[in-house]
């Protein structure tokens, strides 16, 4: 159990490279997810999926420091930190309840959807 949580520690930083290959970072990050949970061990417990989010979130934010540092406004730093643990823990609960059934391909389209307005709106 603790292997995807420290794949999810990790996950941002190769993830970002592999975005500026594929600058589809809705999509590069709902299918990492999606592999993630769909080769997880069943372990049907309603904190795996929020241990996943959170820290995936914590790691994609310390990337997004960086951008901070450089534009020296830190302001928006606490709403993103809350905006982007808030998706991440949803979509990362959607996709594992989901992820044993036919509907997990729909699931991971709607996941797909959602973070791509979560960036159009906030990023």
């Amino acid at each position: 159990m603790t292997i995807p949580i420290i794949f999810c520690l990790f996950a941002p930083f190769p993830l970002w490279l592999i975005e500026t290959l594929i600058p589809y970072p809705h999509l590069v990050e709902e299918l990492f997810k999606f592999f993630l949970v769909k080769f997880t061990p069943s372990k049907n417990s309603w904190i795996f999926p929020l241990l996943l989010g959170i820290t995936f979130s914590l790691s994609e934010t310390v990337l997004y420091l960086v951008n901070f540092f450089a534009l020296g406004n830190f302001s928006d730093l606490p709403l993103r930190l809350v905006t982007t643990t808030l998706l991440h823990v949803s979509l990362f609960y959607l996709q594992y309840y989901t992820r044993k059934t036919s509907a997990s391909y729909l699931t991971l389209i709607l996941a797909i959807l959602i973070h791509y307005f979560y960036n159009s709106l906030f990023a």
